[in-house]
């Protein structure tokens, strides 16, 4: 029997026919991140700069150093302020007005450019003090230009453009500093060390060129001013305007775990969740540690300053726990006897060392007399500028007050760590039985040989020492004068490290933004008393307060007071580090 064909033969195949698609297969969840930077402008694709891992890292220490460095431009006062004066003929208080205001605009901007700087990250705030510095050195030079000696009110629209220009270092100051200590969260110490150490050497790097013969006046040795503020009013706008490019929070996955720092909504919309974790067990506890912290604090490019890295942190986050956190602008103002106090404290003793680093160059010029005053008062002025012009000495001593804050910064941040070591953070092994008992415990592996408010108060007052002795020693020589420059810088530096550490450790990092820019309002106010005590006590022996004051009896009443100030200070700050334990 014969087998029909088939209705439906099978289907022949060929080689080069196209085979079927595979099985359906799950799709791979998008590259979220990739579609929004596709999605982006080239404008703003060109501003987010995104570069290799090691590439950035150059780029933003780079971008740290260099603004650091060229930071400090409101403490170059000394350098240019006595030869600001003489051209428009002000009085001592004229001319202490004008510093007071660029110290004042680095005080009073603290909070609100800190506050700036915390909410849209360092990048902002070098923006911010790039058009700050623009407008306050461009504008005081332009009003040097242009003003004579009969301009009413001359010395308060400089004043104002200096408040700009204090107002830009501060700026700086905080984009530096945030983006260290956000960038370097496992080394904190370092992190903030350096771009501090770099700040207080502004001041020197950017006096040093004043030396250029560029800048000097025409038919004289000195300083023109007017050109050398112009200048500064290019070098440090265009390289805050590079920090805003380059200024980037470089992510730590290492340290946060799933905790990203991210920089736009976008990339904080569409967090990535699947990150891996470190098999080993102290990895795994300090990976634990530091994603719990930074759940519990937000840690972001947004967030304050930390000093004390992820030990201080999850201290912190320990007393969060225990309601212990709560500090506002109203607790700080009704704590009398804990934030007034030692406010006032630090009045007492930063107060003179900021009159001495405002008026370097009044002091050095009172000790430079007329050579027509007398033959005694012609050898002294010999014997001080035979070797030096009046410029060469004031940066001398400018080059002193950095070089010796610079360093005393290092060592004091060194000896501090050894003397009183921090508490080390260490998983509890009761938390695993009771998830009620504290997940961590602190522990001090090393006894605290010396205190941070004693360490203080030691520098306090051996200041007082310095003031002490420059008021009754205080001559024409050049070897006094390094000893009160030297001496009040290395003391002024060291009371800086100090005390916002002081600060952090009683208020908590977290709290540190708040608690230091409001602490930091009694700074200014010691700056200016004392500035205009100095300016109201440097009276001529002419009378006539539009004259140039000359001879020791210029400053030595005002070193008297400082001298006493620094120590009544001292004597507080241990009182009160003992019952903040501190």
């Amino acid at each position: 029997m014969s087998s029909s064909p088939p209705l439906h033969p099978s289907t022949t195949h060929y080689e080069d026919e196209p085979q079927p698609p595979p099985p359906m297969t799950p799709l791979d969840p998008p590259d979220v991140p990739a579609i929004l930077r596709s999605k982006r402008s080239w404008k703003r694709q060109i501003l987010s700069l995104d570069l290799p891992r090691p590439l950035q890292i150059a780029l933003t220490c780079f971008s740290i150093a260099i603004s650091a460095v060229t930071a400090n431009g409101v403490y170059c006062w000394g350098t240019y302020g006595p030869v600001v004066a003489k051209l428009l003929e002000l009085d001592g208080t004229q001319a202490q007005t004008i510093v007071v205001g660029g110290i004042l605009g680095v005080y009073l901007c603290a909070a609100p450019l800190g506050a700036l700087t915390d909410k849209y990250g360092p990048r902002t705030g070098s923006l911010v003090s790039a058009c700050l510095g623009v407008i306050g050195y461009q504008s005081f030079s332009a009003i040097l230009r242009k003003a004579s000696p009969d301009t009413p009110f001359v010395h308060l629209y400089l004043t104002a453009a200096y408040f700009l220009v204090g107002a830009a270092t501060v700026g700086s100051y905080f984009a530096a500093l945030t983006c260290a200590s956000l960038s370097f969260p496992s080394h904190p110490t370092l992190a903030l060390s350096l771009p501090l150490s770099l700040i207080g050497l502004s001041a020197l790097v950017l006096s040093s060129f004043s030396s250029l013969p560029i800048f000097q006046a025409e038919g004289s040795t000195d300083l023109d001013p007017a050109r050398f503020l112009a200048f500064l009013g290019i070098l440090t706008p265009s390289i805050n305007v590079f920090g805003w490019l380059c200024m980037k929070v470089i992510p730590q996955p290492e340290l946060f775990g799933e905790i990203k720092l991210p920089e736009d909504v976008e990339s904080r919309q569409h967090a990535d969740d699947d990150d891996e974790h470190s098999t080993s067990d102290h990895g795994s506890d300090l990976g634990e540690m530091s994603e719990s912290i930074g759940q519990l604090l937000r840690l972001d490019e947004r967030t304050p300053m930390l000093i004390g890295g992820i030990e201080a942190a999850w201290e912190e986050v320990e007393m969060m726990e225990q309601g212990k956190d709560s500090w506002t602008a109203k607790d700080l103002v009704l704590d009398y006897k804990g934030f007034w106090i030692f406010g006032l404290l630090l009045a007492l003793i930063i107060g003179p060392g900021e009159m001495v680093v405002a008026s370097i160059g009044s002091i050095i010029t009172s000790l430079l007399p007329p050579t027509s005053l007398n033959p005694s008062s012609l050898i002294v002025n010999l014997v001080m500028t035979t070797d030096q012009s009046p410029l060469a000495l004031r940066n001398k001593h400018v080059f002193l007050l950095s070089l010796t804050s610079t360093l005393s910064r290092l060592i004091t941040g060194v000896l501090a760590d050894y003397l009183a070591p921090p508490l080390t953070a260490t998983p509890n092994p009761a938390h695993r039985r009771d998830p009620t008992q504290h997940s961590h415990l602190f522990i001090r592996k090393r006894p605290v040989r010396l205190s941070r408010s004693a360490f203080a108060a030691i520098a306090g007052s051996t200041l007082g020492l310095v003031f002490a002795w420059s008021a009754g020693y205080l001559s024409g020589e050049g070897e006094d004068l390094s000893v009160l420059s030297g001496g009040t810088g290395a003391m002024y530096g060291a009371i800086f490290t100090l005390v916002p550490a002081i600060v952090s450790h009683h208020y908590g990092p977290t709290n540190f933004g708040l608690a230091w820019g409001m602490i930091s309002y009694f700074a200014a106010l010691g700056s200016v008393v004392y500035s205009y005590l100095y300016a109201y006590l440097s009276v001529p022996e002419s009378g006539n307060p539009s004259d140039q004051c000359y001879g020791p009896h210029c400053f030595r009443i005002t070193f008297v007071v400082c001298a006493i100030s620094c120590f009544v200070g001292a004597v507080g700050v241990v009182v009160l580090g003992r019952r903040w334990k501190v």
